[in-house]
């Protein structure tokens, strides 16, 4: 019995080793293809990597050297934040997510290049690493059919996702480059279109599209656009405050604060210098962010100083668009214990148009946290008065360019009286600003705008003199 037993073990033995054997064979064999799986597609999302797409076009543009073939270049913006919020596992699942609605919603397009099939599926979209994804797309004489598509996925593929209870928001920004317009090299064709991309965040609503002078025109403002950044760290940014008054009381009702920059070599910047390329470039945030800082830390110094005026700070759009804005604010409240009630916000009227929903819907949260709003340059832009009801502002500003020649013609003194009359007849307060000199001034009271800022009354210094001018001034001009 006990040999019987003895042979059966050495049987199963046998048995398990032969087995173990075939399936070591098995593995040796299916290795080398495993080895190349992992070797021609990305890590996280499964799908082929810029060396497949490389390998893929060899033979394509072998064939079709004279042929017309667009490169588009997609890239998920802002992925940042959602790394931040749900860490690097949840943010790789949403990655890989997105890698397959884009590559869903090309099932269609048979003109586009397809590296492989799954489940009798085409594959076509190219995970070139991080967030960003390409997709060669064939279009013979046609070169608008690239934007065209491109657009279809800006407007499709960004579905909000739901991740543990939240609903994650995302974009796709675009960069497009033709073979073999502006390249034959896949390297050289994937820079520019990464250029174009790059233009296109700066720039919302302009062309995707690769141009030539987007070479010298990025390098340009990128340099440019690094020295501020350095600038931002260094102090090298400076404030200067211009005061706004009762016309009547000449009292200081607010200081709007301006920012300019000492730069080593250029001097002194004026805001035209710079702002603008700022907001086009993606600096203006973190600019905007130094700037705010500092007028709440002003309005703490007067209110340590016995003295009350508001602070008035200039921001854009864009800066609107970063849902962190309230967050910060209201920290920057509760680290120098001032009141939101002493910060004035001014924002541009032709600016808000860019993306009337979210701008709308941040200007709410503001209002709601007790922020004065300003509606900045007041007639220059293009509000319709239904949307200007629903903005939750207390405050227009008129646009220098209307007060200035006010006392000059009839038409510039109706133009303005009209816009004035708009405004008080929307139940909004009035600032005129550019006055210079008594005459304007005196039409502005009689119009019915009693406040107002210009070089009449000062014009603007650096903002570490406000203290000591604001208390001259009121010595000057006691109340009652």
């Amino acid at each position: 019995m006990l040999q019987i037993a003895l042979l059966l073990l050495l049987l199963l033995t046998l048995i398990y080793i032969i087995k173990l054997k075939r399936d070591l064979r098995l593995a040796r064999r299916k290795q080398p293809d495993l080895q190349n799986f992992y070797s021609l597609h990305d890590d996280i999302s499964g799908f082929p990597n810029k060396y497949a797409f490389q390998r893929q076009l060899e033979p394509i543009l072998k064939m079709a050297p004279e042929q017309q073939f667009a490169l588009i270049l997609l890239k998920v913006e802002n992925f940042d934040q959602i790394n931040q919020l749900l860490g690097h596992s949840n943010s790789n699942l949403i990655l890989a997510q997105i890698a397959q609605r884009i590559n869903d919603r090309l099932a269609a397009e048979s003109k586009i290049l397809t590296f492989e099939y799954r489940q009798l599926q085409p594959v076509r979209v190219c995970h070139l690493g991080s967030v960003d994804f390409a997709i060669w797309l064939d279009v013979g004489s046609q070169p608008a059919r690239a934007e065209f598509l491109a657009k279809q996925l800006q407007q499709t593929v960004p579905q909000p996702m739901l991740v543990h209870g939240c609903a994650i928001d995302y974009r796709l920004s675009v960069g497009i480059s033709f073979y073999p317009e502006h390249s034959i090299q896949l390297n050289e064709l994937l820079e520019r279109a990464y250029l174009a991309l790059q233009h296109y965040q700066w720039q919302r609503g302009a062309s995707s599209v690769f141009s030539a002078e987007m070479i010298n025109y990025t390098t340009e403002k990128l340099a440019l656009m690094a020295e501020l950044r350095q600038a931002i760290d260094t102090d090298q940014l400076v404030l200067f405050v211009q005061p706004q008054m009762h016309m009547q009381s000449r009292q200081v009702l607010a200081a709007e604060v301006l920012v300019r920059w000492r730069h080593p070599q250029k001097g002194l910047l004026a805001p035209e210098a710079f702002l603008a390329l700022a907001e086009e470039m993606g600096v203006i945030y973190p600019l905007t962010q130094w700037v705010l800082e500092h007028a709440i830390q002003t309005i703490a110094s007067l209110s340590a100083q016995q003295l009350t005026s508001r602070i008035a700070v200039n921001i854009s759009s864009k800066d609107l668009l970063h849902d962190e804005l309230i967050d910060e604010l209201e920290l920057l409240f509760a680290k120098y214990q001032v009141k939101p009630q002493q910060l004035m916000l001014e924002v541009s009227e032709k600016t808000l148009l860019a993306e009337p929903v979210r701008t709308m819907g941040m200007m709410q949260r503001l209002h709601q946290l007790g922020i004065e709003l300003v509606l900045d340059d007041f007639g220059t832009g293009f509000s319709s008065l239904a949307y200007l009801r629903q903005l939750p502002i207390q405050y227009v500003k008129v646009d220098c360019s209307f007060i200035s020649d006010l006392h000059k013609t009839e038409a510039h003194l109706a133009i303005t009286g009209a816009i004035i009359d708009m405004a008080r007849n929307l139940g909004l307060g009035v600032i005129a600003e550019g006055v210079e000199g008594a005459e304007v001034e005196d039409r502005l009271l009689r119009m019915g705008c009693h406040r107002a800022q210009g070089y009449w009354y000062s014009q603007p210094f650096d903002l570490s003199g406000f203290p000591a001018w604001l208390r001259q001034w009121q010595h000057r001009h006691p109340l009652g």
